[in-house]
């Protein structure tokens, strides 16, 4: 559906991109995304997905917001709500134009699949590998498209998956890390802690990526995984190729919880 005149000035900074134009952002407007998590990575991810002009937004979060999720996670505002619904009320404000969908509830690997085939996209914002892997193995089973991203402490990751490297082959989180690792093989923010910027980076990321593949132009992280050392001022893109490429995890994004 062509822009309206409100459109064209709203989204004129978008439209202005190189290889975005008219045309992608009127894809933006038509694609639809669920966001699974709400915490720090999604507060990030969330209102750039909806400021960008992502025409339907659905969120997934059985939490509530906590006193201790205020140093990271600041698209919240009131204690004791569900996240889901505090993100959409947010969001709303931010871009009445969009359609959002909360959900508040936590997904089993059945609920997941069935919610994921009503989207274009799906980011993985949660908080643990346990969720982790069952988001990706809810994805690899239906061919969903799946942004990933982990963060703790003062380091994080972000990939594309389930989208054709340029050897046709759909890779998912087991590509990269095989099995999920034992609880005290990985750092948790509840130890180490975590920087809210650090995490909205990540986040941010996140969002860049969705919009790239939703618009449809830009080079997405399929096949690579962009790794943030934080203190040190680094990125690092790492490729990633099944069955043989594997990197250590950093660890989820534990923070979010």
């Amino acid at each position: 559906m062509p822009l309206t005149p409100v459109q064209e000035e709203r989204y004129r900074r978008n439209i202005d991109v190189v290889g975005m134009g008219v045309g992608g952002q009127e894809r933006l407007l038509a694609s639809s995304v669920l966001v699974i998590g709400a915490g720090g990575l999604g507060s990030a991810a969330l209102p750039y997905l909806a400021a960008a002009g992502v025409g339907r937004i659905g969120i997934v979060d059985g939490d509530v917001v906590e006193l201790t999720n205020m140093q990271r996670q600041v698209l919240h505002t009131d204690l004791g709500r569900n996240k889901a619904e505090s993100a959409a009320d947010r969001l709303g404000l931010l871009n009445p134009g969009g359609r959002v969908e909360p959900f508040a509830e936590y997904l089993t690997r059945e609920r997941a699949e069935d919610l994921f085939a009503g989207y274009d996209l799906v980011l993985d914002c949660t908080d643990t590998f346990g969720a982790k892997f069952m988001l990706s193995d809810a994805a690899a089973a239906i061919g969903a498209r799946l942004v990933w991203a982990s963060a703790v402490g003062m380091q994080g990751q972000c990939s594309v998956f389930g989208v054709p490297d340029a050897d046709g082959v759909r890779l998912y989180l087991r590509d990269l890390i095989p099995h999920e690792p034992a609880r005290g093989d990985y750092p948790l923010a509840l130890d180490v802690g975590v920087l809210g910027a650090m995490v909205g980076q990540i986040g941010a990321l996140q969002a860049t990526e969705a919009i790239k593949l939703l618009a449809g132009f830009g080079e997405p992280l399929i096949g690579r995984v962009m790794v943030l050392d934080a203190a040190r001022g680094r990125w690092s893109v790492l490729p990633l190729r099944a069955p043989s490429a594997r990197i250590t995890p950093t660890g989820a994004d534990d923070a979010d919880r």
